[in-house]
């Protein structure tokens, strides 16, 4: 079995055998000693710990309101934030490549042609990242709820 990134979860809505959940945004930032000194912990501070609603298959009976465990195979987002950095990145440069070494001679056009390749190529890069991310959402990628519901807590 894959190790897993487990996080709480809150159901906010029940769809068939799914459940939609919302898992707070946290960074890493707030328990570093560095933090006033660190540009990151500024951008951090900066950016608020937003939730973020995650469609999950139900593998036990749950309620709104209700907290549960959640998963992501970590392979999955080693994988994804190679999706997500990588991926632009090379259709950039690729882009840059084809414009400066083949169109630009073939059309002898000036450096516009580059450029407008290399932002073609970083756009292109983008709509596949896109494409794809919606495509591994589903699957041994998608998060999964984790055994070991938490009750609801009494609220008098």
């Amino acid at each position: 079995m894959n190790p897993m990134s487990e996080e709480l979860a809150t159901v906010v809505e029940l769809d068939g055998d799914h459940a939609w959940v919302s898992c707070e945004r946290r960074s890493a930032c707030n328990s570093c000693q560095q933090q006033s000194d660190c540009g990151t912990g500024t951008v951090a501070k900066a950016m608020a710990n937003r939730a973020q609603r995650v469609r999950v298959r139900l593998c036990a009976e749950v309620r709104v309101g209700q907290q549960i465990r959640i998963g992501i195979p970590q392979h999955s987002l080693i994988q994804g934030a190679l999706l997500v950095y990588l991926l632009p990145l090379l259709c950039l440069v690729g882009g840059g490549l084809l414009g400066q070494l083949w169109l630009r001679p073939l059309l002898q056009a000036g450096e516009g042609v580059s450029i407008l390749t290399t932002a073609l190529g970083g756009a292109a890069g983008f709509l596949l990242v896109r494409y794809l991310s919606r495509r591994l959402g589903e699957g041994e990628y998608a998060p999964r709820m984790l055994g070991g519901v938490i009750p609801t807590r009494f609220h008098p």
